[in-house]
């Protein structure tokens, strides 16, 4: 019998310092894309970490805030 997908992914975050520094974090398949401001010790200073690959991630419904009835 085949096993299901799991229901969580691994995913590199990367320092958009060009450090090259990376962080691995394991995250449920269906959350939208990661950007943290994490500590990079390879520039000593917090950076903006950004999803390294592209995956494929569920569109979620755009909201209306408009306060017309339907």
């Amino acid at each position: 019998m085949a096993k299901g997908r799991a229901n969580t992914t691994m995913i590199k975050l990367v320092s958009t310092a060009l450090t090259g520094y990376e962080k691995w974090f394991r995250i449920p398949r269906s959350s939208p894309k990661l950007n943290l401001i994490l500590y990079d010790p390879r520039a000593q200073r917090h950076c903006l970490f950004k999803e390294d690959r592209k995956r494929k991630i569920a569109e979620r419904p755009k909201k209306d805030f408009t306060r017309s009835h339907r």
